[in-house]
């Protein structure tokens, strides 16, 4: 099993080196959804689990969730400029990250929002973590929903699968989005 201070740690350093800026958290719980008015970005609460989710504080994202064994859940906003297709911006993410290994990636969408998903494996062979992120590019803004984890990687998948599947956007899709 990975500590939960190993997976810390590379989260943290992820997270950090993923977006340099993010959209202003104006985060609210409004009947078990967050909203994020000032975009009009939203998203369920993470389903409880076993063991169940932490809401956790990490700078640079709208919010962030942990579980004892060290599972982390993210989600991270820019907004307010012309993304580049959600593949294009996911490849991003990962740069800096020095030990990976793709083991999928593909498009998805929730929605008329169109998007992109991979996942790795990160970090050192004798201590494996398993990283998956989706991006989603919804108008102006670009929405990353990550899940980073060890062996309780499988055993939180489902659950990091429904939450990024809830996001939503108010307004219609842009022309060149259709």
């Amino acid at each position: 099993m990975v500590g939960r201070g190993r997976v810390g740690t590379l989260a943290a350093a992820l997270v950090g080196a993923l977006l340099s800026v993010a959209c202003a958290s104006d985060l609210v719980l409004v009947s078990g959804r967050y909203v994020q008015r000032k975009d009009g970005l939203s998203f369920a609460e993470p389903e409880p689990g076993t063991p169940p989710w932490q809401r956790v504080e990490i700078d640079d994202t709208l919010a962030a969730w942990e579980r004892p064994g060290g599972a982390r859940i993210t989600v991270q906003a820019e907004c307010h400029r012309k993304p580049p297709s959600p593949q294009v911006q996911a490849r991003s993410l990962l740069i800096g990250v020095e030990r990976k290994e793709l083991r999928q990636s593909g498009p998805v969408a929730v929605g008329p929002w169109p998007g992109w998903s991979q996942e790795f494996d990160v970090g050192e062979p004798e201590r494996p973590l398993h990283l998956k992120t989706v991006t989603l590019v919804a108008q102006d803004c670009t929405v990353d929903f990550l899940l980073l984890a060890g062996d309780d990687f499988e055993a939180a998948l489902p659950g990091f699968d429904a939450w990024w599947k809830s996001f939503e956007k108010s307004g219609a899709p842009a022309e060149a989005e259709s």
